[in-house]
């Protein structure tokens, strides 16, 4: 562009933003100027007069190092400026914090050698516990038996070379902020319920377009709704919590007691095969799948009830559930739910899948950093 004097297309920006055009564009000036955003073809205008110049995030303006720690496995990635990743290296997660994080620094150091002069601006981590907002202590990792553990303080002693502002979240938090980043249908509506189904379940709540984090970060912690108070006793020391019946490892569990073992190198593609199965006409399949969703409609028509949000998404292994099983677990919740509060309401499956969700998140964590400190 010849001239920075006026950005073509600005009035539209400055309707949606809300700004006056002169704002918008000297703003997208200072982008430009910065090498955040580049110029990307032209638009035909849809009235006559000046074409419009279209603008795109400029991928590699920014990288960072987002890292997914998962039950049993550990995923890093390379993250980019425009919320896309790439895997850099995966590894089974050590179950002691000790021996995780030795095996996090091999990794890192792997990927310092094969990275050559790339800069990164960030180090994001997902996580699936309790995170203390804003001083990276993972309060509460109850899968992993990991208790306030200094993630920053942690990576010092194994990564002394390691000099990158360091950020953490957990991960039902993190993947409720792809999916509102990804889908603009979700990002238009002020309240709801993200379901992260896994090995338990975590949550984030979307109250008057915020997440909630609460006074202790626990805010969010679905899997342990108690719905049974005589029911299986929970890693937490309850009895009857909602995971102990919805999380994929006790319904691939209950299949392997009733059928047989179930192939695979997790629980994860355990479950894959568990859903196969069940469309491929296994009874013991579609029973256990049936249970977990009367299980799922108690619980989230609970969470119904209390909130009475705009939507409640299903995250996790939830966003590759079979259309029919999502209608079915929807006609389930709102039949149980108070009239108001599941009449209205939108029941859906995430948009990003289990493989990008918590990643993307942590990459826009990092980023939105980032972003700050340069603008």
């Amino acid at each position: 562009m010849s001239s920075r004097e006026s950005v073509p297309g600005c009035s539209e920006l400055s309707r949606l933003a809300g700004l006056d055009p002169s704002t918008v564009t000297k703003i997208i000036t200072s982008l430009l100027d910065k090498g955040l955003v580049v110029e990307q073809g032209v638009r035909d205008a849809d009235q006559p007069g000046r074409k419009s110049i279209m603008l795109r995030v400029s991928r590699d303006a920014a990288v960072c190092l987002a890292a997914e720690v998962g039950v049993e496995s550990t995923r890093i990635a390379a993250g980019y400026l425009d919320a896309s990743f790439e895997v850099l290296e995966e590894f089974p997660t050590p179950s002691g914090q000790d021996a995780f994080f030795r095996a996090f620094a091999e990794r890192m150091e792997a990927v310092r050698e094969s990275s050559g002069p790339r800069e990164f601006c960030a180090l994001s981590f997902s996580v699936p516990g309790m995170v203390e907002w804003g001083s990276n202590i993972l309060k509460h990792l109850p899968h992993m038996g990991w208790k306030d553990v200094n993630l920053g303080g942690s990576l010092q002693r194994t990564l002394p070379w390691l000099q990158l502002p360091v950020f953490a979240a957990n991960e039902a938090k993190l993947s409720l902020i792809a999916v509102m980043f990804r889908n603009p249908g979700i990002s238009r509506l002020h309240s709801g319920v993200y379901v992260y189904l896994s090995q338990g379940v975590g949550g984030a709540l979307l109250v008057g377009d915020k997440i909630i984090h609460g006074a202790g970060n626990t805010a969010g912690e679905l899997g342990h709704i108690v719905i049974d108070a005589s029911g299986p006793l929970c890693h937490c020391g309850s009895r009857g919590c909602f995971e102990t019946f919805v999380s994929i490892d006790r319904v691939v569990k209950n299949y392997e007691e009733r059928k047989e073992s179930l192939p695979g190198r997790n629980f994860r593609e355990k479950f894959r095969l568990l859903l196969d199965r069940s469309s491929s006409g296994d009874g013991e399949a579609s029973d256990v799948l049936e249970e977990m969703k009367e299980y799922l409609a108690i619980g989230l028509s609970n969470l119904a009830n209390i909130l009475n949000p705009d939507f409640i998404m299903l995250g996790g292994v939830g966003s590759i559930f079979p259309a029919a099983f999502i209608r079915s677990a929807s006609d389930a919740v709102a039949a149980r739910a108070l009239g108001p509060a599941g009449a209205e309401l939108l029941f859906t499956r995430a948009s990003p899948g289990i493989e990008s969700a918590a990643l993307e998140g942590a990459t826009l964590m990092a980023m939105n950093h980032h972003i700050k400190k340069v603008i």
